[in-house]
């Protein structure tokens, strides 16, 4: 395998539930791409992300920023409609996101206090 560094590299990567879809995140941006064919299917370039999460294989993520900018903090989740390109909800929270899990109906996240979860049940749509 090729070395072929980037002035953006990847801070975070994942499949969607049914691993048809991959989500990346850079400093850069974040890019959606088929897991098939690997054709980009969704690029948006507005700064570092470090969680990307997409809802099977919907035009629904979950993105949280790295923080660079004050508009992209790592305490802030953003549910981003890809089809539109806005955000549909935004929630803010007073430590660091470290991860999150969709389903259909709940969004869970954990905070960098370790000590909590939280659950959202009202997904946008």
């Amino acid at each position: 395998m090729a070395n072929h560094s980037s002035s953006y590299p990847i801070l975070c990567a994942s499949f969607n539930q049914d691993t048809g879809y991959f989500a990346i995140g850079t400093r850069d941006g974040f890019k959606v791409f088929d897991s098939e064919t690997g054709t980009l299917c969704y690029e948006r370039a507005i700064g570092g992300f470090i969680i990307v999460e997409m809802l099977f294989s919907s035009s629904l993520l979950a993105i949280v920023g790295a923080g660079e900018q004050p508009s992209l903090s790592p305490r802030r989740l953003c549910l981003f409609n890809t089809t539109t390109g806005t955000a549909l909800r935004e929630l803010n929270f007073l430590t660091s996101i470290l991860a999150i899990r969709l389903n259909r109906r709940r969004v869970m996240l954990s905070f960098s206090d370790i000590q909590r979860l939280q659950f959202h049940s009202k997904l946008p749509g």
